[in-house]
């Protein structure tokens, strides 16, 4: 039985030919659609049509063929109809909606083609010599003769091969299997002698039904490879295809001038973003165009333009955007952009800007200055880009992340380079705003998180001098409030508390963060943590409290810093978490997660102990920190209590001896060998820490002391609890005459004999109801303003003692610069109600009440 390869004859053509026939086809379809005066289809063929000649130029230069001239006729009139269309308003008037909207790109895209490939004197030429109606050029008549040659196989003869296939499966001569490919003279003079009938009885002849062997089947295989193999060696016009990389070179009897160096280029590009170009080999051809550019001497016009394009390309090596780059190839483009940044910085005759057209860049006339399209700045941005992702695929762990945290020196070094380069051509108006911006950004954002020793002086300078930039020049707001935090980070790292509270303060972000972009909220959420810090390196530890809570009651510390991915993947899809792994920040910005949950502790310790010393008559206690309150619950709910072993533990360990009033067994649990090494070491000023911690546990211990046994006691010896706590007298005195002032405690202080003399004031049960009954009903009121204040509009900013709860009750605080700052509470309750914190208060629905004048 004939295989279906035997059916028809085999004709062999050359690859011209085949060309030739793919062009015409797709002419003869954009021509349909010109007498259709569909142009949105003849836009899309047009494009279809420049693609396969582009393909076809290898092959018509690899066989000596010019350009054919039904392909410069078909553009000549594709021309002129779409010209006479663009000028005559009423038919442009009658077009439709989308043929309307593809009038004008197919005029452009015709016009520029034909500019880029050198195409214009062809263009002239023909118009000037035009073929006459119904003319054939030699190119269509070869193509014709090539058709008459090899006629198509008919039915008769096809019946004829299935019979004499049969004939030869059926015979043993291994010689039937050695096929050729000349024409059987034989089979030709009987085909000759036989009617249309019997051509047509054979055609449609029932075959023998016969199953075929393996043999039969190898078989055919060798012979059709065999004919393949006749075919290439019989025809003269094909060559064999290497697979070796295509280098680009220049005919050797050409001189390569602008225009060829340019056209040579453009066809380099042309395969950019192709499915089938070898990215690695693209660069290299784009380096080679480079040295011959400089070797020739064409110019900085030339050389810019092609180093932009090697940039452009070393960054398009990766097939996704998502993908990071390789190491090598990141230093690579390091180099290259430096070395193009190097050159526009010391020369002013080339202008590279985003803002030039293609049409008017000059890269071959030295009386002008070279205009070239472009931004060395997005590139300097992106290469950033690319140095951040590396950072965040790299082991952080390992030595592996060191080496690559070397090149962030070489990037800021670029990023300075790349500002000195904008303050010295920003006069010429080749920068977008928003492109400047970006570059004082990117400054920033490598400085904002680094504690300078020495220098710190111009250090500060320099950030001043970079924020106030963006701050003049933004106008889309997001990199000014980025900006804004950077400089309170930065502010709050170098202990200037009371410059970067202020600022923060004045920018009101904590009541337009939650309308920001997702980087902008882990830039504050980042910023409120640091700024806690510094509030607890000063002192201030009911701002610290508060400044830490916002991150530290939600259970995601990590999470809402980025620098860890959620631990629930479930309730996000793979999309979401890769880009949540995206916005992490490199290891070496992290914020250390443990230090901040000591120094969140350790205030909560400082300010929840003395407060449940003072509640202990109420039947509703009020929280300052349920985290801490499950820590102590907690411990109690253990049936065996060991030695603290990591530094939560130790807190815990610590708040029940000051609970007790026992301040030296408190103090040894926080300042010992082991917080040293996984807390107190951190800080860069580690002793005046230290010191003012104990202070304050001092301090704290003796209040609590006071409201624990203020039933027990009578009179109290003001030498005693100056020698009980280490404080000096007058520091007892002071902090005694404070708690009755505030009516903390009940007792008056007897200077005669030095003592303390206490009211024995036990609350009835009658009293503690009426006590309890006013909170719930205070409570109620809280809750009706509430759920009215966002209906009558009334709310706002309600006083200096809105800005955190308790400001109004202790005065003291005011001599230590005691000023809450703002900032919006993200999960979980924080305050004693259980109600959101005062950071960033919006109207009545976060105010909060003065309390009782109890603890604080």
């Amino acid at each position: 039985m004939a295989g279906p390869e035997e059916d028809e004859k085999r004709v062999v053509r050359a690859q011209k030919d085949k060309k030739f026939d793919e062009l015409k086809s797709l002419i003869k379809q954009n021509r349909d659609a010109k007498s259709n005066k569909d142009l949105n289809k003849l836009l899309t063929g047009f494009d279809t049509l420049a693609k396969a000649y582009d393909k076809s130029k290898t092959i018509f230069q690899r066989q000596n063929v010019t350009n054919p001239r039904f392909y410069i006729r078909f553009l000549v009139e594709i021309e002129d109809y779409v010209n006479k269309l663009w000028e005559d308003k009423e038919a442009k008037a009658a077009l439709s909606k989308n043929n309307t909207k593809a009038l004008s790109p197919l005029r452009q895209k015709l016009k520029k083609y034909i500019k880029d490939h050198g195409l214009t004197d062809l263009v002239s030429d023909y118009r000037a010599n035009p073929d006459e109606d119904g003319y054939e050029t030699p190119d269509d008549e070869n193509d014709e003769d090539d058709f008459e040659e090899v006629p198509e196989a008919s039915p008769g003869r096809q019946a004829e091969r299935a019979a004499d296939s049969e004939s030869e499966s059926d015979s043993d001569d291994d010689d039937s299997f050695n096929w050729s490919s000349e024409p059987d003279t034989n089979s030709s003079d009987d085909e000759e002698n036989v009617t249309k009938m019997e051509q047509l009885r054979r055609y449609f002849l029932k075959k023998e039904f016969r199953e075929e062997s393996k043999d039969d089947k190898k078989d055919k295989r060798k012979r059709v490879i065999k004919v393949k193999e006749v075919v290439e060696e019989d025809d003269d016009d094909w060559t064999p295809v290497s697979r070796e990389k295509s280098v680009v070179h220049f005919d050797p009897n050409e001189e390569v001038t602008h225009d060829v160096m340019i056209k040579k280029l453009n066809e380099v590009m042309s395969a950019r973003g192709k499915r089938t170009t070898d990215r690695n080999q693209h660069v290299a051809n784009l380096q080679k165009l480079l040295e011959v550019a400089e070797e020739k001497q064409l110019g900085l016009g030339i050389s810019v333009k092609i180093s932009f394009c090697i940039i452009s390309a070393l960054f398009e090596l990766n097939a996704k955007i998502s993908d990071y780059m390789e190491y090598e190839t990141f230093m690579n483009t390091l180099r290259t952009v430096n070395t193009l940044l190097d050159l526009l910085i010391t020369t002013d005759r080339v202008k590279l800007s985003v803002t030039y057209a293609e049409e008017d860049e000059n890269l071959k006339d030295e009386n002008e200055e070279y205009r070239i399209q472009g931004s060395i700045l997005i590139a300097v941005q992106r290469l950033d880009g690319e140095l951040a992702k590396i950072l965040q695929n790299a082991d952080c762990h390992s030595n592996d992340y060191i080496e690559k945290l070397k090149a962030e020196k070489d990037m800021c070094q670029l990023i300075e380079k790349a500002e000195n380069y904008v303050e010295l051509r920003n006069h010429l108006g080749i920068f977008d705003k928003h492109e400047v911006c970006k570059v004082y950004m990117m400054r920033i954002e490598h400085t904002y998180y680094k504690y300078q020793d020495q220098n710190v002086g111009e250090v500060a300078k320099t950030m001043d001098y970079l924020c106030n930039k963006i701050y003049t020049l933004d106008d889309e707001k997001r990199l000014r409030q980025r900006a804004m935090l950077c400089h309170v980070y930065f502010l709050a790292v170098h202990d200037k508390w009371h410059r970067a509270r202020d600022l923060l303060l004045m920018s009101h972000m904590q009541a337009i963060v939650d309308h920001s972009d997702v980087d902008t909220q882990i830039l504050y959420n980042r910023t409120i943590c640091q700024l806690g810090l510094c509030a607890f390196r000063h002192g201030f530890i009911r701002e610290a409290h508060q400044g830490l809570s916002e991150i530290q009651n939600t259970q995601r510390a990590k999470e809402l810093l980025a620098q860890a991915v959620g631990t629930r993947p479930h309730e996000k899809t793979a999309e979401q978490e890769k880009i949540d792994r995206s916005r992490q920040v490199p290891y070496h910005m992290h914020i250390n997660v443990e230090l901040m949950e000591c120094v969140y502790l350790i205030c909560s310790m400082l300010l929840e102990i003395p407060h449940m010393a003072s509640c202990e008559f109420e039947m509703r206690r009020r929280m300052l920190s349920r985290s801490f309150h499950y820590q102590l619950k907690q411990s109690e709910k253990a049936s065996l209590t060991g030695p603290p072993e990591n530094t939560r533990e130790h807190v815990v360990a610590a708040s029940k001896a000051m609970l007790n009033g026992d301040w030296k067994k408190c103090k040894d649990y926080i300042v010992n060998e082991k917080m040293n090494q996984k807390v107190w070491n951190l800080f860069h000023n580690a002793d005046q820490v230290k010191d003012m911690v104990v202070r304050r546990i001092q301090e704290e211990s003796l209040r609590t002391y006071l409201l624990t046994y203020s039933t027990v006691y009578s009179t109290v010896s003001l030498k005693k609890l100056a020698s009980l706590f280490d404080l000096s007298k007058k520091d007892v005195h002071s902090i005694i005459s404070k708690m009755i002032i505030q009516e903390e405690l009940s007792a008056t202080l007897d200077e005669p004999t030095d003592c303390l003399i206490m009211h024995r004031v036990e609350p009835s049960r009658l009293q503690m109801l009426a006590l309890n009954l006013s909170d719930k009903l205070q409570t109620l009121a809280e809750n009706n303003e509430q759920i009215l204040e966002p209906r009558t509009g009334r709310g706002g900013y309600q006083g200096p003692g809105s800005w955190f709860p308790g400001r109004n009750e202790r005065q003291g605080d005011k001599q230590k610069g005691s000023g809450g700052f703002q900032g919006e509470r993200r999960g979980g309750p924080g305050g004693p109600d259980g109600k959101r914190g005062n950071w960033g208060s919006q109207g009545g629905q976060q105010r909060r009440h003065p309390q009782k004048p109890r603890a604080f």
